[in-house]
């Protein structure tokens, strides 16, 4: 069962030293804050000097016809987006739909942030898109 809220990004502008986002918010509990048009009026910028590579953890798996398998896993680290707002790696310019704040900053930007840094580990590449909903 749904909570009613949520929000999703996409990817609007990149060059060799950041990447910007354009995300919505929503609360479908809150009138105010439905954004039933799903109006993309915050933004997310990162610089890509932050970015952080997974944890690669490789071994070799004898497979059950006796041949061995080098099998590569990708372990994501754990990031503190706080900290790299502070540093000015991350800006957030917060939707107008913004229900809910964590230090000022819009929750849902900051659930999209996590959620674009841990794509990034596992992945390799930045996402296209992607959402929150709870």
């Amino acid at each position: 069962m749904s909570l009613g809220y949520g929000g999703s990004c996409k990817r609007e502008l990149e060059d060799e030293n950041m990447i910007i986002y354009s995300y919505s918010s929503y609360n479908l509990n809150e009138e105010q804050f439905r954004n039933s048009d799903r109006i993309y009026d915050g933004t997310i910028t990162i610089n890509k000097s932050c970015l952080i590579e997974a944890e690669i953890h490789e071994k070799i798996k004898k497979m059950p016809n006796g041949r061995k398998k080098l099998i590569v896993k990708r372990i994501p680290k754990s990031i503190d987006i706080f900290e790299m707002i502070a540093q000015g790696q991350i800006q957030i310019g917060n939707s107008k739909n913004t229900w809910k704040m964590l230090q000022s900053f819009d929750y849902i930007a900051i659930s999209l942030c996590k959620i674009i840094f841990h794509e990034y580990q596992l992945n390799g590449i930045l996402p296209e898109k992607c959402s929150y909903n709870v």
